[in-house]
């Protein structure tokens, strides 16, 4: 088998891993469906829709192809109006009441579902499923009830599914239970430069430049990659990234592209898909049962393409997520790295060895949909050097050498070129770089506070103690491991986590008298200073209670902040 072909190999092994989480996350309980479904009088349960007009599927993949901006538009949502009290069937089976319905829209590669209505008692359980039972949803439960009342669930193969309620049989009441929507998953073959007829969202469909995350390219990132989310909204796919804020105090806010997330109503609707990767280079399917469920929209740019959501649950341990830190200076001196879900597909990483640039002038930026924003708000990948970015990848993260988010993807026209030869030392082949160009990131730098303070800016959000800090570092919750020594542009603190002296350190040779302030997450005060650099800087922080604090450098106009914790 030559390398091209050992790169293209795909396996089909399936991987079940069922996540416990937060109670209202989009958790699956114990559970599986009745075994008496195939005994089903099809005209008692089976709804067909009317096939989709080939016209609307044609004029969403015109809108792929000549759309700059980097989703993938890959479903079309069909309004339904289906509960148990207008359709389906009922039966009774082993003290339980069971209704099922059975879905049919034509054609379709995949379908999801939005209930609208979302409200079990407890002791009831919904499964959603395909007519084989490949692949189960649920048990959904009273676990997965909202204040919303809305609960999206994520596509599942093949043009039929089947939804089943179980229902104790001593219960009077099931709840409330309706269903407004299908998502019907249509192909796009001709967008698609991976393998031929290979729908968005299957595993394996990005195109064939694309380096998977576990990959040699990608072991410096392993703590990074966790911040990485798929987002699944009910028409097409982005990618997000879950980031950190200054109070360091795990707030789910996720980051993506206005035109991924815009307004409540699709914020509701999307679901977001942790940890999706395949677990080793080139290897098999990922997991695809670490998400989560709904999200409020709290900033979003109009003039500016950006999006910050907040998650309706925080992520729970067991999906060991990453909070990225981001950056938010104008001023980048280093390439620059994306991590990404292309076409829908398992994590990818890129790379631009590059400073990224600054379009100067509107013709920097192509006159297509990438006009709604203004132009100076990007930063410009000219050309990238490994991997590449495709419809999927908006509102992905670009990060600095210091692993910290200073952009979002709002699109370009960056794709994989053809093979061009083989990297032994890194088994890979390599692609022709002619074709990888043009893709343009939001600045978080204008994202930050651009509107001004009656606009929606990142800035309340992500600084709440309002540190003014430029930039910080990322926050893993899970973690045991102490950062032993925190380095920012300026200044360094050591050990941390520290449990008596905390020292501090500076190689910028223009710091002369600085000051500092240790502060609690609520911003008061606990201890300050001045200090003189080149002198052994040391602060005893015995009388603080163990916990999070901040301290604050402060060197004529300029101010750093890091994070510690105190342990006992």
């Amino acid at each position: 088998m030559d390398n091209m072909n050992r790169y293209r190999l795909l396996f089909s092994a399936g991987i079940i891993f069922i996540g416990i989480t937060s109670l209202v996350a989009q958790r699956q309980f114990p559970g599986k469906p009745m075994d008496n479904y195939r005994q089903l009088k099809a005209a008692d349960v089976m709804y067909v829709l009317p096939p989709v007009d080939p016209l609307e599927v044609e004029s969403r993949v015109i809108r792929n192809e000549e759309s700059y901006k980097k989703p993938m538009q890959f479903a079309i949502e069909r309004p339904v109006s289906f509960s148990p009290e207008s359709h389906g069937s009922w039966v009774t089976q082993d003290h339980y009441r069971v209704w099922r319905i059975h879905i049919v829209s034509p054609e379709a590669y995949s379908m999801g579902l939005v209930f609208n209505e979302y409200h079990l008692e407890p002791g009831v359980k919904l499964f959603v499923y395909d007519p084989d039972q490949k692949d189960i949803k649920g048990a959904f439960t009273s676990g997965n009830n909202k204040s919303s009342g809305i609960l999206p669930v994520g596509h599942i193969k093949g043009d039929e599914l089947i939804i089943e309620m179980q229902v104790p049989e001593a219960m009077t009441h099931y709840g409330s239970l309706y269903i407004e929507s299908v998502s019907h998953a249509f192909l796009d073959i001709k967008h698609s430069s991976g393998i031929a007829d290979c729908p968005p969202g299957e595993f394996g469909c990005s195109q064939v430049c694309e380096i998977d995350i576990n990959c040699s390219d990608g072991d410096d990132w392993q703590l990074t990659k966790k911040s990485v989310v798929r987002i699944l909204t009910n028409s097409q796919y982005c990618t997000g990234v879950l980031v950190n804020n200054t109070a360091y105090d795990g707030t789910p806010y996720v980051l993506t592209a206005e035109h991924c997330i815009n307004k409540q109503y699709i914020a509701d609707r999307s679901v977001f898909l942790f940890n999706y990767e395949s677990p080793s280079c080139n290897g098999e399917d990922g997991p695809t049962s670490m998400s989560i469920s709904g999200c409020d929209s709290i900033a979003v740019g109009d003039s500016l393409d950006f999006s910050l959501v907040k998650l309706s649950v925080s992520p729970p341990d067991s999906y060991d997520v990453y909070y990225a830190g981001w950056d938010r200076s104008d001023l980048q001196t280093s390439g620059t790295t994306t991590i990404h879900h292309p076409w829908g597909d398992v994590k990818k990483i890129s790379f631009d060895f590059e400073i990224p640039s600054k379009p100067e002038q509107p013709g920097d930026v192509p006159y297509t949909d990438l006009d709604d924003y203004h132009y100076f708000s990007y930063w410009w990948i000219r050309e990238w050097d490994i991997g590449s970015t495709e419809g999927g990848s908006s509102g992905s993260p670009l990060f600095n050498a210091g692993k910290r988010v200073i952009g979002l993807l709002s699109g370009g026209i960056a794709k994989c070129g053809d093979s061009i030869g083989y990297d032994s030392e890194n088994d890979r082949v390599i692609y022709n770089k002619a074709f990888n160009y043009d893709d343009y990131y939001t600045r978080m730098f204008y994202a930050w506070d651009f509107y001004g303070a009656d606009g929606p800016s990142l800035k309340p959000w992500l600084d709440p103690l309002n540190t003014r800090a430029r930039s910080i570092g990322g926050y893993h919750p899970t973690t045991t491991e102490p950062s032993m020594v925190v380095t920012g542009t300026r200044f360094s603190i050591y050990p941390n986590p520290v449990s008596d002296l905390l020292h501090i350190s500076s190689g910028y040779s223009q710091v002369g008298l600085y000051s500092y302030r240790v502060v609690d997450l609520s911003g008061a005060v606990l201890m300050s200073g001045k200090m003189n650099n080149g002198e052994p800087g040391r602060i005893d922080t015995t009388p603080l209670t163990p916990g999070v604090y901040l301290i604050r450098f402060e060197a004529d106009d300029y101010q750093e902040n890091h994070k510690f914790i105190v342990t006992r």
